[in-house]
Formats: structure tokens, sequence, C-alpha cells
């Protein structure tokens, strides 16, 4: 559809790309794996990020609260502000360090 209309991508992001158990450190791809990846080079943009699935989120999101979350999870921290530098190299703003 956007390329259709002409508005440019940036590219994707894989959301809920994996959960792993906070008590073993197992990852499952409850969703699959690599769909987004494929998608990406179908259409010929990059992948930005692949956002795990952390349940405390969901609940935190349902309540209006998400960045307290974000910010008290290292991996999500981690993966979300890297999301941000890529975006914010893509569109030609200085990322800070």
């Amino acid at each position: 559809m956007f390329q259709k209309m002409n508005v440019p991508i940036l590219g994707i992001v894989e959301n809920m790309s994996g959960f792993t158990c906070p008590d073993c450190g197992h990852t499952t791809h409850i969703f699959g794996k690599g769909g987004a990846a494929a998608e990406a080079k179908l259409l010929g943009v990059p992948l930005l990020a692949s956002l795990p699935l952390v349940p405390e989120l969901v609940i935190a999101a349902d309540n209006g609260t998400p960045l307290e979350t974000i910010e008290s999870n290292p991996v999500l921290s981690a993966a979300y502000s890297q999301l941000a530098d890529t975006i914010m190299q893509k569109i030609g703003m200085k990322v800070e360090s």
C-alpha cells in the first residue's frame, strides 16, 4: 500500500519476534522466525529491528505505562534504543552516545 501511494518506507520492524523464558533462557518464536526479514528482502527495504515478546510490556501497555517497562528491562531497553538510533540515522538526525 505504501509503495503504491509513493510513501517512503524506512524499513520493517518485527514485533514480538520471540519469547525468552526468564527461567531457562530458551527463546521460542511463537509467531515463526524470519518472516519480517523475508518481507524486508522482498520489498527491498532493511529490517530495522526485531523486538522481543515481553509479557510485562503487554500488560504495561494495556495499563497505559509502557515506558516504565521498557526502561526497567535491559533487553527490551537495548532493543528499543537500537531501533530509535537506527531510525534517527535513517532520517539524518544526530545520534547521541
